[in-house]
């Protein structure tokens, strides 16, 4: 048998990024992308930080999944994820929407 779902239960896309900064991340100095698109294309030499950026991503994925203590010890801690000569904290921000009408989420 069949099941009949309603048109209004499925979301009309998936959600969304829309910005991310990052701060003393490891290679990321400062990042910041404030206008993200539904494709984003990463150009750059290497060492420039594109391969950094994903593990930002899986950071904040494994902070949420199993604990920041965890996700933590996986990258080596404080000392390995502060960029090199930087003094100040690890600062994350990303905005993103689970609907395309759906208000606004800033972490």
């Amino acid at each position: 048998m069949e099941q009949q779902f309603e048109r209004d239960t499925y979301p009309t896309s998936p959600p969304r990024l829309e910005y991310l900064w990052v701060e003393n991340y490891r290679v990321l100095k400062s990042l910041e992308l404030p206008c993200l698109s539904t494709l984003t294309v990463l150009l750059g030499p290497n060492g420039s930080g594109k391969s950094t950026l994903f593990d930002v991503f899986a950071f904040l994925s494994d902070c949420f999944s199993v604990g920041l203590r965890r996700a933590w010890d996986k990258r080596g801690r404080f000392r390995e994820m502060r960029t090199r000569g930087s003094l100040g904290p690890l600062k994350f921000m990303f905005k993103y929407r689970e609907e395309p009408r759906s208000p606004l989420m800033i972490y």
